[in-house]
This record gives C-alpha cells, sequence and structure tokens, in this order.
C-alpha cells in the first residue's frame, strides 16, 4: 500500500508541473485574459498532492500505533 500511495504522490506531482508549464505557455501566448483559467490546473494537481502525503503519513502513523498495540 504505501508503494502505491508514493506512486499516486509522484503522479499528482509530476502532473502538476506538467500543466503548470501548459499554464505558463497558455499565459505567455494568450496573455491572462486569455488563459487565466488554465492556472487552476496546477493549484488543483498540487492540492491533490499535498493531500496524498499527508494521508500517506497519517495512514503510516495508524499503521505504526496497530504494529505498536498489537505486541501488548
Amino acid at each position: 500500500m504505501e508503494r502505491i500511495a508514493r506512486l499516486m504522490e509522484w503522479f499528482w506531482l509530476g502532473l502538476a508541473v506538467l500543466t503548470a508549464g501548459w499554464a505558463v505557455w497558455g499565459l505567455y501566448q494568450y496573455g491572462w485574459d486569455g488563459a487565466k483559467h488554465l492556472t487552476w490546473f496546477p493549484l488543483v494537481c498540487a492540492a491533490m498532492y499535498l493531500y496524498r502525503r499527508f494521508m500517506r503519513k497519517r495512514m503510516a502513523a495508524w499503521a505504526e500505533r496497530e504494529k505498536g498495540s498489537g505486541e501488548v
């Protein structure tokens, strides 16, 4: 499960970088009025990356607590 969570983190981070490049290109080509909607994509991808990272760490802490309480 840890491996899948890390893979999804990298996926969202990579997508955030790609969409940020796309947004910068769009802003350069069309200006702010023509491409301001493109800025939402990297923001959403970055938020998903941070959410996945937070949840992975939270699940790891939960698993450690469960492992520790099972040994008593």
